[in-house]
């Protein structure tokens, strides 16, 4: 199993990935000159654990400048594994991977969203070393693209 951030060069396996662990879900698949783009700027992440020569998890996360200091925050957005490779470890190492890129960048925190409900997802973040924030009054609101339209409201 290895567990690696993809580069630019690595766009065709990061296409086979989202075909593979997130295309099923309905999630449309972006090209390789897409996706070597968007591999192109530092600020995103993306990785992916390989087992052999397919792609059977992923992180993607976001490096976020702060207008207050010198220092990056990390933005762990999404995690998948697929589902005959769950319960491996194979999540824990893709965070393990993510941990070391914040190291490197001397960031100053990262965080990650997710529900009470997502069992799973609380018990890997709680197990590779994340707290849930202390007020437990996050609220996740979300703009849908026809809120864009007039943004006189």
């Amino acid at each position: 199993m290895t567990v690696r951030r993809l580069a630019p060069d690595d766009s065709q396996l990061g296409v086979e990935a989202i075909r593979l662990l997130k295309a099923p879900d309905g999630y449309p698949v972006p090209s390789t000159a897409y996706l070597s783009d968007f591999l192109s700027r530092p600020e995103n992440v993306f990785i992916v654990a390989i087992d052999g020569s397919v792609p059977v998890g992923y992180i993607v996360a976001y490096l976020l400048d702060r207008i207050d200091r010198n220092q990056q925050m990390m933005f762990f957005y999404e995690i998948g594994v697929a589902e005959s490779h769950r319960r491996r470890g194979i999540g824990k190492r893709m965070i393990g991977e993510l941990k070391a890129i914040c190291r490197e960048a001397d960031v100053m925190k990262m965080w990650v969203p997710t529900g009470h409900s997502n069992v799973a997802a609380t018990r890997l973040y709680a197990g590779t070393g994340a707290a849930p924030l202390p007020s437990g009054d996050e609220v996740t609101y979300a703009y849908p693209r026809e809120s864009f339209i007039n943004v006189d409201e």
